[in-house]
C-alpha cells in the first residue's frame, strides 16, 4: 500500500508517449504487484487496448474489480482481479471514475472512503489507498473544468440522509479530491476538503461554465439533495478564496408542487433572507437528476416529487442569502406523462426522456421515449419518439461524437399477466441521436441471459464507438462480460467474478480528450 502523497514516479520519455494513446500491455499477474519505476510499455500477453473495470458484487472479499483487457479485435483477457487482498476493506464497490491525471477512483459507500488505483505504472493496475470522504459516498464525478479534480457526493446516513462525520448530522456533503498526474512530479490523489450543503439526502451534481456563446457564465458545482429540496451553488474557481464554498442556494419548493403531494405537503416558507449557515426548510420536490447544457448555457433539474423539470440560468444566481427562484427561466411539467428519468445529448441540444406505460395495453408494456429541444424558443416542450413495444427502457449512454446512443432493456419483471409474459429482457438497443427528433428504427441486440446487465462504451479516435462491453450478472454466480463490436455483433465472452454489474472503460488520454460515454 502506497500512502505518501508527495511520492513521484519517474517515467522515461519513450513510455510517456503512451499516455495519449489507448495502448497498455496486458499481462496476467496478481493484483498485489509492487510499483514499477516506469509505465509498462508492453506486456507478454500480446494484447493492447483499453482496460475495463468490472464491479463484481459478492460479500466481503468477494467484492472485487475484474480488470479486463480488450484488443482491437474484441479479444478479452483477465488482466488482474483487485480486492481479493482486502484492498477495499470488505466494502461493496460503488461509482467509478477516472481523472485526466490517469487515476481511477471507486466509491466505497459503507466504508466512507474512495479507493484510488494507478492503472498505468505497473503491468497491472496498482491499488494506491482508500481516502476518507464523508458519510456514504455514492456518486462520483470528474470536474469538466479541471479533469484532475474529482467530486464525491456523500449521501449521508441511509436512514436520515445526513453526514455525521463532517456536518454534525445537519445535511450532507461533497468531498473534493485532487491529483496531478502519473509521471515526473506527479502526486497521488489526496483529499482537498469536504463541504456541507446543509440539505439532506441523495446528491447529484452538474458543472456550469463559460460557453462559446457566453464567456461570462460562472463556474459552479451545482448540487441537489433529494430530502432537502434545494440546489446548492459551490464556487468552482480553484484560485478563488471561496473555492468549494457554498456561495448561493436555490429553493426548489413551490406551493403548487406541495399541494400536489400525497398527502399534501406544507406550504413553502420564504427563504429569501435565510443566512447561508442556516438550512432551508426541507420540502417534497425530491430532486433526483441534474444536467448542464453547453448549448443553452443552462442547468436542468428534475424534481420527481413535483413531476417537473426546471431550467436554471447560472447568470441569474444571486450570491449570499436569497431563495434565487427568479433564476428559474422555464418549467416543464411531466404530470400525466410516462417519463420518469432523463439525460442530455453530448452537444447539449436535447434532453432525452425515458419511461414506460403499463396502463394503456393490458397485454403489452410500452416503452416511452421522447426529447426536449433546448435550443427552441418558448416553453419547453416534449416531442415523443417511437415506442419500444414490450420494453422497459433502462440505462443509456451516448458516445462523445453524438452518433450513437446505447439503451438497455430493464430485466426487472414489470406489469401483470401477459405484460410479464411478453416483456423483452436481455436486450440492448442502438440509436443514432444525431437525427433527433427524427429516429430511425433502432438496432436490437440479444444479450446473454442474466438477471441484470450493465455496460460501457469503448470510445476511440474522435469519440466514436469501437464496441460495447456488457456485464451479465446473476446474484451468487460468476458472470460473463460480452464484447459487441461497432457492427453490433457479439463476438466475445469472458467469465469474470460474482454477479458483475457496473462497467467502466478506461484508456490513457481518454479523460483529456473527452472520450468517455455519458448518460
Amino acid at each position: 500500500m502506497k500512502t505518501n502523497k508527495n511520492r513521484t514516479r519517474v517515467i522515461t520519455g519513450a513510455t510517456t508517449a503512451i499516455l495519449g494513446m489507448a495502448l497498455i500491455g496486458l499481462v496476467s499477474c496478481s493484483s498485489g504487484e509492487s510499483t514499477s519505476g516506469t509505465v509498462a510499455p508492453g506486456g507478454s500477453a500480446g494484447l493492447s487496448g483499453p482496460l475495463a473495470f468490472i464491479n463484481n458484487r459478492g460479500i466481503g472479499n468477494q467484492n472485487t474489480l475484474s480488470v479486463v483487457g480488450i484488443d482491437s479485435q474484441g479479444n478479452l483477457k483477465i488482466v488482474s482481479t483487485m480486492g481479493t487482498a482486502n484492498e477495499f476493506e470488505g466494502n461493496a464497490l460503488g461509482d467509478m471514475q477516472f481523472s485526466a491525471g490517469e487515476w481511477v477512483f471507486v466509491n466505497l459507500g459503507a466504508g466512507n472512503k474512495v479507493a484510488t488505483i494507478d492503472p498505468l505504472s505497473g503491468s497491472t493496475p496498482i491499488f494506491e489507498a482508500n481516502l476518507a470522504t464523508g458519510t456514504r459516498p455514492v456518486h462520483i464525478y470528474r470536474d469538466p473544468t479541471d479533469g484532475e479534480v474529482i467530486w464525491s457526493m456523500n449521501d449521508g446516513d441511509a436512514t436520515n440522509g445526513n453526514d455525521s462525520i463532517h456536518c454534525g448530522g445537519v445535511g450532507t456533503s461533497v468531498t473534493v479530491l485532487h491529483n496531478s498526474h502519473i509521471g515526473p512530479g506527479g502526486n497521488p490523489p489526496f483529499v482537498v476538503g469536504t463541504t456541507c450543503t446543509l440539505a439532506s439526502g441523495h446528491g447529484v451534481t452538474a458543472f456550469s461554465r463559460p460557453t462559446a456563446a457566453d464567456q461570462n457564465i460562472p463556474k459552479y458545482a451545482v448540487i441537489t439533495n433529494e430530502k432537502g429540496g434545494q440546489m446548492a451553488f459551490l464556487d468552482n474557481v480553484e484560485t478563488s478564496p471561496t473555492y468549494r464554498s457554498m456561495v448561493a442556494r436555490l429553493d426548489l419548493c413551490t406551493n403548487l408542487g406541495q399541494a400536489g403531494l400525497i398527502p399534501a405537503g406544507s406550504p413553502c416558507d420564504s427563504e429569501a433572507g435565510t443566512a447561508m449557515n442556516v438550512p432551508f426548510t426541507a420540502n417534497g420536490s425530491n430532486p433526483h437528476g441534474i444536467r448542464w447544457s453547453k448549448s443553452s448555457g443552462k442547468i436542468y433539474s428534475i424534481q420527481t416529487g413535483y413531476g417537473e423539470i426546471i431550467e436554471v440560468d447560472p447568470n441569474l444566481i444571486a450570491l449570499g442569502p436569497s431563495d434565487n427562484t427568479s433564476a428559474i427561466t422555464r418549467r416543464l411539467s411531466l404530470t400525466g406523462t410516462p417519463y420518469s428519468s432523463y439525460g442530455i445529448t453530448p452537444d447539449g441540444k436535447f434532453l432525452f426522456l425515458r419511461g414506460r406505460d403499463i396502463t394503456t395495453d393490458p397485454d403489452h408494456i410500452i416503452g416511452k421515449l421522447a426529447v426536449v429541444d433546448l435550443t427552441a424558443g418558448g416553453p419547453l416542450a416534449i416531442t415523443a419518439l417511437p415506442d419500444l413495444l414490450d420494453v422497459v427502457p433502462s440505462t443509456f449512454k451516448f458516445t462523445p461524437d453524438g452518433q450513437r446512443m446505447y439503451l438497455l432493456a430493464s430485466d426487472t419483471a414489470t406489469g401483470t399477466g401477459n405484460q410479464l409474459v411478453n416483456q423483452k429482457k436481455n436486450r440492448l438497443f442502438v440509436f443514432n441521436p444525431s437525427t433527433f427528433p427524427v429516429v430511425q428504427t433502432p438496432v436490437e441486440i440479444a444479450l446473454q441471459p442474466a438477471s441484470g446487465h450493465n455496460f460501457d462504451v469503448v470510445v476511440e479516435g474522435a469519440g466514436q464507438a469501437s464496441g460495447v462491453l456488457v456485464s451479465n450478472g446473476t446474484a451468487g454466480l460468476n458472470g460473463l462480460v460480452s464484447f459487441i463490436n461497432a457492427n453490433n455483433q457479439l463476438i466475445g465472452n469472458l467469465v469474470v467474478g460474482l454477479n458483475p454489474g457496473a462497467v467502466m472503460i478506461y484508456a490513457p488520454g481518454a479523460a483529456a480528450a473527452g472520450n468517455q460515454a455519458s448518460s
